[in-house]
């Protein structure tokens, strides 16, 4: 929404990836995988405030942090600023979608673009044969120290 002040999200790609689009600073409560790493990396550009650990973050936390966001313009202007670097973009996306379009149908489907993984059995696909192997490995080392 266009008068969205503040981003509570728990950084995850997507969500950083629209308030960067749209220029909002955020309040970021990481819970695991990625979104730590995510929330650090828009704090260190000035957009983001991070409430550190959810176990002992307090309410007023959460205000203190919504407030510093939205009263401190830095917040906004480097969210915008963010927001500029990611729309600037040599090509509008449609004329990208059909210049790819083209090339496709020129270059008879593009085969030279696909991932190796088409040419992969489904075992191998799936990493079967690595896990029968690493499997087969730990049985004999097993076997000969348990012998």
């Amino acid at each position: 929404h266009p008068k969205t002040r503040a981003f509570i999200t728990h950084g995850g790609t997507n969500g950083i990836y629209e308030a960067i689009y749209h220029g909002v600073p955020m309040v970021g409560i990481p819970l695991f995988g990625d979104q730590p790493d995510n929330l650090v990396h828009m704090k260190a550009k000035g957009a983001a405030v991070i409430m550190d650990n959810i176990k002992t973050t307090q309410p007023q936390d959460l205000v203190d942090g919504l407030n510093g966001v939205i009263n401190d313009p830095t917040y906004k202007e480097n969210a915008m600023r963010l927001s500029r670097i990611h729309h600037d973009r040599p090509i509008k996306p449609l004329d990208e979608s059909v210049f790819w379009i083209e090339f496709v149908m020129r270059n008879k489907g593009a085969k030279h673009l696909r991932v190796e993984a088409h040419n992969l059995t489904w075992y191998q696909y799936h990493c079967l044969d690595v896990f029968a192997f690493l499997i087969t490995i730990l049985t004999v080392v097993l076997y000969v120290v348990f012998k």
